[in-house]
């Protein structure tokens, strides 16, 4: 038996005596606040369980009692209307001094509760018994108890058992509502993280959309300019064609702005379905060729930072395809596959034609110029490598890291 008691008990004006405060109160305050169950409305839980206590032991009274500094507030009661008491006349402020039964047989003789005046008055209480709720850390909350208006000197250590089995199940409810009370709080708690993060993320969305709108009125602004430019080296053929082709590009780049920031995530586009669109806009450039473009795409997913680049990578490929492969009108196909390399952790990107190949059969000249410039700077923002082959036709292959993509689940 721990006795929890730190004084000895006061008598008071009303000639009963003041049970004592155990050792541990603040503490034991502390728990029962984190139970959170006082002034809480009645639970079908705990009220079964006195009336299960009332029956078995054969007593009109039956309470489940939390003690807080001031009350004895009943969490459940059977045979009781009011709700609570003050905690110095509560036979409970004596049971939680212990983490053993109290059992007092006949108060009336009994020189801690014959003043009380819950033994004087209503309910006149002569026969109590209380087990003490104690929670996993050893602190006691308040009491199963059980009281009669008759003396019980027969009150049996089996009923003893009882009771305090009784109490044992009493406090396994009160950690099971707790736990359910923590997880709830977390679910909430994980719901208003969501709703920030989806606020952030359409925060993000809108400022990625304006830095767009930006971007693309400053190249509109420097496409313009180049075109002025190049309208001006007329008597340079070498050099107006050159700015012509850096315009091209800026007009190109300007189009993919605008296509992948008009997906409704820019965090995840669908790279099959972006290298589509950009077989139809250069078809769209091209209406006289006499081609067919073919697709052949796992369903990954990349951010705007990986599929940016390897959109002007694709499309620049796709144009030398068109350009050089095919003349006075040829027709042919050209094929462009994405897929990954299980074994390099590698992603690869593969443009393919039938075409005559660059420059009339000669891969090296990709290598040279505007276009290779431009393709292995786009190849260094995503840590990518470019392979070409000979005829017939031509072929590159870009090998991406596998990491800056993953599977779309929904395809």
């Amino acid at each position: 038996m721990d006795d929890q008691r730190s004084e000895v008990p006061a008598a008071t004006a009303e000639g009963f005596t003041v049970p004592p405060l155990p050792v541990n109160e603040p503490e034991r305050l502390a728990a029962l606040r984190r139970y959170d169950l006082l002034d809480t409305p009645p639970e079908q839980t705990f009220d079964r369980i006195t009336r299960l206590a009332a029956g078995v032991l054969g007593m009109p009274i039956s309470l489940v009692t939390l003690l807080d500094e001031t009350r004895q507030w009943f969490k459940a009661r059977h045979g009781l209307n009011i709700t609570w008491t003050r905690r110095d006349i509560a036979f409970c402020a004596y049971a939680i001094l212990e983490t053993d039964t109290l059992v007092v047989p006949d108060a009336t003789v009994d020189e801690r509760f014959a003043a009380n005046p819950l033994v004087t008055g209503e309910p006149h209480a002569r026969f109590y018994a209380g087990a003490p709720l104690v929670t996993p850390d050893g602190h006691v909350l308040g009491t199963l108890c059980v009281l009669d208006q008759a003396p019980h000197p027969e009150f049996s250590e089996q009923q003893r058992f009882l009771l305090r089995d009784l109490a044992d199940l009493v406090m396994i409810e009160i950690e099971a509502r707790s736990a359910n009370l923590a997880l709830q709080r977390e679910i909430l708690e994980h719901q208003e993280t969501e709703r920030r993060l989806h606020r952030s993320l359409a925060e993000k969305e809108t400022l990625l959309r304006e830095v767009h709108h930006r971007v693309k009125n400053n190249l509109q602004a420097i496409w313009g300019m180049l075109q002025a430019e190049a309208a001006r080296l007329r008597h340079n053929p070498e050099a107006r064609e050159r700015m012509t082709l850096v315009a091209e590009r800026l007009a190109v780049l300007g189009s993919i702005h605008e296509q992948l920031y008009a997906a409704e995530n820019v965090a995840e586009v669908a790279i099959g379905s972006h290298l589509s669109q950009l077989c139809e806009m250069v078809r769209s450039l091209y209406p006289d060729r006499l081609l067919d473009f073919v697709v052949e795409a796992e369903p990954l997913l990349c951010d705007i930072d990986t599929a940016l680049p390897l959109g002007l990578i694709t499309h620049e490929l796709v144009s030398n395809s068109v350009k050089h492969g095919f003349f006075d009108g040829r027709p042919g196909t050209v094929r462009i596959s994405l897929h990954r390399q299980a074994d390099s952790a590698r992603v690869l990107l593969t443009v393919r034609d039938d075409g005559v190949g660059p420059a009339g059969g000669n891969p090296a000249a990709v290598s040279e110029g505007l276009g290779s410039i431009l393709l292995n700077a786009l190849a260094g923002q995503i840590g990518a490598t470019i392979d070409i082959c000979g005829p017939p036709g031509y072929c590159t292959t870009v090998a991406i890291p596998e990491n800056q993509f993953h599977i779309d689940a929904s395809a």
